[in-house]
């Protein structure tokens, strides 16, 4: 008779619950960009939204659990063409949470997302809606962040798409579910040990810090 294989517990309860709160987010604030016409008030509060959790997810990259923070999962090129070349290859390396690939595929959605979130906060569609922080800035600014957050949303989605395409690939050639431990927050072990998973309790204290400081900018900053 197998035994089933142990577990340890990957990722954390705030990694996980940020990880599909902007998965919705970013399919809801693209929506309802390209939809227009009264959306666009529901698109630029989902936008709000993402930058809130892109900053959390900064300042938890930093002080949260072992397997969220950017010195457990951003590594050199060495280690990233590496395990590039064990994919075409086709060699399985078991990883820990993110591997070398996936963790400078983070980074990018975060510079991405924050560029994409912060662009809008000055952008302008000469129609009706306006970003909060506009009158803050000069006319060619504003026609630059414009244009910048137009681009950088088809490159968000191109993005996403790669993402979601490598999750695919990963489940055909080993049959590896990505999926699943960022529901569960569970993994098999693989022979390695329990991370260490940081309370609730700060990452609370974070995201509100972070919703505050976002308040303040769209809602307190520009009547100043």
């Amino acid at each position: 008779m197998s035994l089933a294989s142990p577990r340890i517990r990957v990722w954390d309860l705030p990694t996980r619950i940020f990880h599909w709160l902007l998965a919705v987010l970013v399919v809801f604030s693209f929506t309802t960009g390209k939809i227009g016409g009264s959306w666009l008030d529901w698109h630029m509060r989902s936008g709000y939204a993402i930058l809130a959790l892109v900053l959390f997810r900064i300042a938890w990259g930093i002080a949260g659990s072992e397997t969220s923070r950017f010195g457990s999962f951003v590594r050199g090129p060495g280690a990233f063409l590496r395990h590039a070349g064990d994919i075409a290859a086709r060699r399985r390396r078991a990883t820990i949470g993110h591997n070398p690939m996936g963790g400078w595929m983070v980074v990018l959605m975060l510079v991405l997302l924050l560029a994409q979130a912060s662009s809008g906060l000055f952008a302008d569609d000469e129609i009706a809606t306006t970003g909060p922080l506009a009158a803050k800035v000069s006319n060619a600014v504003v026609a630059k962040m414009t244009a910048l957050h137009y681009y950088n949303g088809w490159t968000v989605a191109a993005v996403v798409v790669i993402h979601v395409i490598a999750i695919a690939a990963y489940w055909m050639a080993w049959r590896e579910n990505l999926v699943a431990p960022m529901w569960t927050g569970w993994q098999e072990a693989n022979g390695a040990t329990q991370p260490a998973l940081r309370g609730a309790w700060l990452a609370a204290v974070i995201a509100a810090m972070a919703a505050g400081f976002v308040y303040w900018l769209v809602m307190v900053y520009p009547r100043a």
